[in-house]
């Protein structure tokens, strides 16, 4: 990792490397399109996307649930003493 970080400060001068970006983005978007070209393809997942759905709102509502409980968790352990 901290290799690549050295590769990109010693390239940041190149020229054409400026537009990198630009170039990531389209590839992005690219890759996005074809993951939801090939979901729409896929018979199986289309059929069941109310069961997909409701999973994926309950795994969110219990990764904030929990991350917002354990923030106040941390908070009242670690620094609720220093404010009195």
């Amino acid at each position: 990792m901290l290799l690549g970080v050295g590769i990109g400060i010693g390239l940041r001068s190149v020229p054409i490397l400026k537009h990198t970006s630009h170039l990531i983005r389209v590839v992005i978007f690219t890759l996005l399109f074809l993951l939801g070209r090939e979901v729409g393809q896929n018979p199986r997942i289309v059929a069941n996307l109310d069961t997909l759905g409701l999973q994926a709102l309950l795994i969110t509502l219990a990764g904030v649930v929990g991350s917002a409980f354990f923030s106040w968790l941390i908070y009242r352990l670690f620094f609720s003493k220093y404010e009195r």
